[in-house]
């Protein structure tokens, strides 16, 4: 009976085991490559500080220590930065529902360009668990 159970309880679905950290930067590299060239993202894009219209990296390096331990890996943001709280973290910049709106569609199509392989219903539990953390940070 252990045997079965073995083969038939279901594993609990960890985003990073099947990004590794490779992919995961190769995920948030594309989500700002979105941002930073997709006229749907304007607004999204200028919630950042920009140097020559571009996201700085301690940013984006901020976001992959946050995915790394969001999505089951490593606790780099922890590490390095304390408790994500990250509502508080974006008080200080608006972000409404278009904005809120724009972060969604550029990790959605930055989870599309992905080479990791990820099934259709795994990618539905990311965006799902995308658009709540989304709606946590949605300041107005």
């Amino acid at each position: 009976m252990k045997i079965l159970q073995k083969f038939f309880t279901p594993r609990p679905f960890v985003p990073y085991q099947i990004f590794k950290e490779e992919g995961l930067r190769e995920l948030v590299e594309n989500f700002y490559k979105v941002m930073e060239t997709d006229p749907k993202a304007k607004e999204c894009l200028e919630v950042h500080e920009l140097v020559n219209g571009k996201v700085e990296e301690h940013v984006k390096e901020k976001l992959f220590d946050f995915l790394s331990g969001w999505m089951g890996g490593p606790q780099l943001f922890m590490q390095k930065h304390g408790a994500p709280r990250m509502r508080a973290r974006h008080m200080h910049v608006k972000i409404s529902e278009k904005e809120k709106e724009q972060w969604l569609y550029c990790m959605e199509k930055a989870l599309s360009m992905s080479s990791a392989k990820i099934k259709r219903k795994h990618k539905k539990i990311m965006l799902n668990s995308f658009t709540a953390l989304a709606m946590r940070i949605q300041n107005i």
